[in-house]
């Protein structure tokens, strides 16, 4: 399957986890990837890994913090390969921790990497594509804590939560222009961090079971999983798919609640 031959698709965050996975399912459609990361560790082992697969990717060192280091990310993609199809914003950061014990320092880490770093990604890769004026889609990865959440995530619910309003307003700002935007809301994935958070529990065997057992399906994400649904929303198919928010979190947001008692 080449559905996405041709086609010139960003990924940030695409050094690990989500991000990784996602990149490799357009690679694997046809796509020139450009992995938009911040470690050169990881990004320069993606980049290789993939061109060992035979897949095209490139990799461009990225702070989504920084509107100057998103701003040359685009140029210089946009002066390689002349045209960008779609921006998969995903790069993120998650801290929790009680509110009275968050400093300045660790909001702005939240807010710049998950909030700011979706806007300015956004803003400078549809000037590009209003410019050439070729159609695209956007696609942010927000959360299920945007719906649902829990103590202690006020910065990364907020942050979270107001990805999927913007990404709203952006859908009717550049729907004329072609441009489609929509969003994305995993639950529990496994991935690097949750295998790190899993190890980091008394009784790993337990927290898992007792965490699959949320789920309507008893099975929890993966980046395969999130990725298919990406390159859904990216491709022809969704052409008419726009301001919208999807959920894939086997169920676990529409539970009412938990008891072993009934």
């Amino acid at each position: 399957m080449e559905d996405f031959k041709d086609k010139i698709v960003i990924v940030t965050g695409a050094g690990n986890g989500i991000g990784k996975g996602i990149s490799e399912q357009f690679a694997r459609r046809g796509a020139q990837v450009v992995l938009a990361t911040y470690l050169d560790s990881e990004g320069l082992q993606v980049e290789k890994e993939f061109i060992d697969k035979g897949l095209k990717a490139k990799y461009i060192q990225t702070d989504v913090r920084s509107e100057e280091s998103i701003s040359n990310m685009v140029d210089e993609t946009f002066n390689t390969f002349k045209r960008i199809d779609v921006l998969i914003n995903n790069a993120g950061v998650t801290i929790f921790k009680p509110m009275v014990d968050v400093s300045s320092e660790d909001w702005d880490l939240v807010i710049d990497t998950d909030l700011k770093g979706v806007f300015f990604c956004s803003k400078y890769v549809a000037k590009k594509m209003i410019a050439n004026e070729n159609s695209g889609s956007i696609i942010s990865i927000s959360s299920n804590h945007a719906y649902r959440t829990l103590p202690d995530t006020e910065m990364y619910a907020a942050a979270k939560g107001a990805v999927i309003s913007m990404s709203r307003s952006m859908a009717h700002s550049l729907g004329r222009y072609g441009i489609r935007v929509n969003t994305v809301s995993p639950g529990f994935t496994d991935t690097h961090h949750y295998q790190k958070w899993l190890m980091a529990k008394e009784d790993p065997a337990q927290v898992e079971k007792d965490v699959y057992a949320l789920h309507a399906t008893g099975t929890i994400s993966t980046p395969e999983d999130i990725a298919n649904l990406v390159c859904f929303l990216a491709s022809d198919q969704a052409r008419n798919i726009t301001a919208s928010d999807h959920l894939i979190d086997a169920g676990l947001t529409a539970r009412l609640y938990h008891s072993d008692k009934f």
